[in-house]
């Protein structure tokens, strides 16, 4: 690692704890879920769009969960929804998050219920609607950070968060809904899958190879080959089981993991690249 001043780094790295990133990728999974469920309910397939709503829910609930928690109290939360800053991703992300999951939520318990079929519809297709949103606003939040290896890739980073969240989305339909009624989640997950991998080749063109090492070494590296083998080894099961309830769950499992660990080997690269000064100085000669 090279010497910043006085030995320290030059671009103080985020205090985050790992609760972010499980928050980012919760999130990401629920907005893509909730979108298919959308999709599924217009299409009549009610069987994956109930297992869809309830996988939006149930990262609606982790990702809470994990920012409240990072705040320590919580009601820093709620004084974030006292101040709107347009130029803010931070603060328009915070009202993305509570009106998603709040539709979220309502569709829901109404699914579960059957209580208000109508209301539950309603926010269902608004949750639906918000979910690309709710899929990539976080990586527009960290692209607007001085941390070099976040920064740099602004443009890719969205891509490959949405990438990410489809092939989670796609991966939970194969986990919690039989082969008969998970084809869509199945293309969705083959599709983000395969995206994933061309959007990180992208990524690692547009910072350039010195850059690029944050990706790649140290633990970041170690997470994105992790990431990497989950993620292939999850779509080769994802397209050979078609019509296997086990091998689809296998995909599902793998896929899920691969996202979530494709989520922290961003994160540790971020933090790697802002505790490292030789990023910081050639970021500000690329600039």
């Amino acid at each position: 690692m090279s010497e910043g001043y006085y030995g320290r780094p030059i671009v103080k790295p985020p205090t985050w704890t790992d609760l972010i990133p499980t928050y980012f990728f919760a999130g990401g999974l629920a907005g893509a879920a909730a979108t298919l469920a959308f999709a599924e309910r217009t299409a009549r397939n009610d069987r994956l769009a109930r297992a869809m709503i309830f996988g939006a829910a149930a990262g609606c609930a982790v990702s809470a969960f994990c920012l409240i928690a990072d705040l320590k109290k919580p009601e820093r939360f709620m004084n974030m929804l006292r101040v709107v800053k347009p130029t803010s991703p931070m603060s328009v992300g915070v009202y993305i998050f509570s009106a998603f999951s709040g539709s979220v939520f309502i569709a829901a318990g109404s699914e579960i219920t059957g209580v208000a079929r109508s209301a539950g519809r309603f926010f269902e297709a608004i949750a639906g609607l918000i979910g690309p949103v709710m899929s990539v606003y976080t990586a527009v939040l960290v692209g607007d950070t001085v941390m070099p290896a976040w920064h740099l890739p602004r443009k890719t980073l969205p891509g490959l968060f949405a990438a990410t969240s489809a092939t989670s989305a796609g991966a939970w339909g194969l986990l919690f809904a039989s082969a008969r009624d998970n084809g869509s989640a199945r293309r969705l997950a083959l599709v983000g899958g395969t995206a994933m991998v061309a959007v990180l080749q992208a990524l690692h063109h547009e910072i350039g190879p010195a850059q690029a090492q944050a990706y790649s070494k140290g633990e970041a590296g170690a997470l994105a080959r992790s990431a990497r083998l989950l993620n292939v080894s999850g779509i080769v099961c994802a397209a050979l089981g078609k019509d296997s309830n086990a091998i689809s769950r296998i995909a599902g499992a793998l896929l899920l993991a691969g996202g979530l660990t494709e989520r922290f080997a961003v994160y540790r690269a971020g933090c790697a690249s802002a505790k490292d000064p030789k990023y910081v100085l050639e970021a500000q000669k690329s600039n």
